[in-house]
């Protein structure tokens, strides 16, 4: 990481995991076709490899692109099943007045079942307003990339 932006050998390891498997199925379709295209006399050896190489760097990129997008997804989700699981422990609390472990155990199962229930239910808004930080995200690299590397 360079100056807080993710560079070329910080790559995602899923993605470094992929590439092998991604490189050889982008030879055996994509690149195929551009050797074998309508006129292989009209396109020389080094201008089909320059080709292949190019949708190459696009396809990696918009799997990149993906999985960053996952990522932040999957972390402001959390984030928001944390507020309102720590809401409803916190309301069931100051209800109750005090709780011990075996009050702990199953109010911790049903905050954790409602939350689930309540990002399911509302999965619309809650991707409204993800993409809506997303977007925000995407003119702060900064915070963007800390929030993929560290969280």
């Amino acid at each position: 990481m360079r100056n807080g932006k993710l560079d070329e050998r910080d790559e995602d390891p899923f993605i470094l995991s992929m590439e092998f498997e991604l490189d050889r199925i982008i030879r055996e379709n994509v690149c195929k076709e551009i050797f074998l295209g309508d006129d292989p006399d009209q396109v020389s050896q080094k201008e089909a490899e320059l080709e292949c190489q190019r949708r190459r760097r696009t396809i990696m990129e918009v799997l990149k692109k993906s999985v960053r997008m996952q990522r932040l997804y999957f972390v402001i989700r959390s984030i928001l099943m944390g507020l309102v699981s720590a809401l409803v422990t916190f309301s069931v609390i100051i209800y109750v007045g005090s709780i011990n472990v075996i009050d702990a155990i199953i109010l911790g199962i049903f905050v954790f079942v409602f939350s689930l229930l309540f990002s399911r239910l509302f999965d619309n808004q809650i991707l409204s307003l993800c993409l809506k930080i997303i977007r925000f995200l995407d003119s702060h690299e900064g915070i963007r990339d800390t929030l993929l590397r560290y969280i």
